[in-house]
């Protein structure tokens, strides 16, 4: 579509433009001081936007940045890729859920695994959740291997006890009685400190 534009002279004298399309009509003097601004800040918007591109493509931490966060974006493309999806849709996945997910990743320690925490991280900021929840995942992930340990404990205690080596039975039992109290304790220093 094209725009016409049509001079004319009102009632004094004084020339506008009729934008047809717009019905509006502007005042020819006002709209070339309009384009004489749009054109002034549009420069200072492309001078500043070149000043930001040479700033940050020479600063080492911008450079390391602008790279860290391309490799996070093809590790968010491979998950897209395989069907993963869902993070910022809080009805389908928790906070609780991307920061027990960031934790687990801690202890890969494979190629990608610092892509992966970003990606956690981020997904937890851009939904604004409280850092807290990585505190309640480290300590969900403690109770569970105390929880594991303790059941292996009194597993070996009772096979132990059956096949009449009792004292090591009794060792056994007490050292998982010993662990499970400790981290009850620690849970509770825990929640305390929370508060």
């Amino acid at each position: 579509m094209t725009t016409k534009r049509r001079v004319f002279l009102d009632g004094n004298g004084s020339s506008q433009i009729n934008v047809e399309g717009l019905g509006a009509y502007v005042p020819a003097t006002e709209l070339v001081d309009v384009k004489q601004k749009l054109g002034t800040e549009i420069q200072q918007l492309k001078d500043q936007v070149n000043a930001m591109q040479l700033e940050r493509s020479t600063h080492i931490d911008d450079i390391g940045i602008d790279r860290f966060t391309n490799a996070m974006r093809l590790k968010m493309a491979y998950a897209r890729s395989k069907g993963r999806s869902g993070w910022n849709d809080q009805a389908l996945c928790s906070g609780e859920q991307l920061a027990e997910a960031l934790v687990e990743n801690l202890s890969k320690g494979n190629d990608g695994t610092f892509e992966d925490v970003a990606n956690f991280a981020m997904m937890l900021h851009q939904r604004k959740e409280s850092p807290r929840l990585l505190i309640d995942a480290v300590s969900s992930i403690k109770a569970n291997v105390v929880t594991e340990l303790v059941e292996v404990l009194n597993e070996a205690s009772e096979y132990a006890l059956n096949n009449d080596y009792l004292q090591e039975a009794q060792v056994m039992s007490d050292a998982a009685e010993l662990i499970s109290n400790h981290a009850l304790q620690v849970m509770s220093i825990n929640k305390e400190g929370a508060a």
